[in-house]
């Protein structure tokens, strides 16, 4: 019991973190203006000495429809992304019944885009691509824990949360993984004219990463579509509407 009610405290505290964070970017969208929280630079961050023609392209396509939301979100997001990574830390110690590969994907690869390059590129902050990566994450996580906190809460989940739970994936998780390798993008160095034979091994890092993306998007879609299967579908599957089956605790 002490463990079921830990983690609807843990989900209730990070849906309602993930609902500030898609407050402030809305608000930053319709307003166009932002208000910032934390400094924009680290003492360990710097500005890419070289970026690459095929970034500056698709920010300048998008930029004029997406204005920039750092400033307005990040104080917010920085922590609730940080809170997140309890969760492989829930699934090793075997309080939820989460799978470890695709926990682990899903919670690094954000540290990596918050900690590894938002928070050392200046020039992402501007990049319009980590606005609709931030829709993509905070529309993603509020249904998400929201639905979690009703379930260990033994609450009837309204059968319109568990649709959106198992079906808004199929468009905001390409959105939000798309975004991510372009944000990522926007930090690797020309490779023109063969330019990649200069680059540090951050920058192979770093092109690594938005290739591994496919795949790892891929195998999250698999995931979820075995899931929705589970709780939308038919025959085995339970009646939309009817207390979730993947609880995030076991049972006492």
């Amino acid at each position: 019991m002490v463990v079921r009610w830990y983690l609807a405290a843990f989900n209730a505290v990070s849906a309602v973190g993930w609902a500030y964070v898609l407050f402030l970017t809305a608000s930053a969208l319709l307003n166009e203006s932002t208000y910032a929280y934390l400094p924009l630079r680290f003492p360990w961050s710097f500005t890419p000495t070289a970026t690459n023609d095929l970034s500056r392209y698709l920010v300048s396509v998008i930029a004029p429809y997406v204005p920039p939301t750092h400033s307005a979100s990040w104080s917010v997001l920085a922590p609730v992304q940080t809170l997140a990574s309890l969760e492989v830390v829930h699934v090793l110690l075997g309080l939820v019944r989460s799978p470890l590969p695709t926990t682990v994907i899903q919670v690094s690869s954000r540290l990596i885009l918050v900690w590894g390059i938002v928070a050392r590129f200046p020039n992402t902050h501007i990049n319009p691509f980590y606005t609709t990566m931030l829709l993509a994450w905070s529309l993603t996580e509020v249904i998400r824990y929201s639905y979690y906190v009703l379930s260990l809460a033994g609450a009837q989940v309204p059968s319109w949360l568990t649709w959106l739970r198992y079906t808004t994936f199929y468009i905001l998780y390409p959105l939000g993984a798309g975004s991510e390798a372009l944000v990522t993008l926007s930090t690797i160095p020309e490779w023109k004219h063969r330019r990649y034979a200069n680059w540090s091994p951050e920058a192979w890092a770093k092109a690594a990463m938005v290739l591994i993306w496919i795949p790892g998007l891929c195998i999250m879609y698999l995931h979820m579509m075995q899931m929705r299967n589970k709780v939308l579908g038919r025959g085995k599957g339970q009646k939309l509407g009817e207390k979730p089956r993947d609880n995030r605790a076991k049972a006492e």
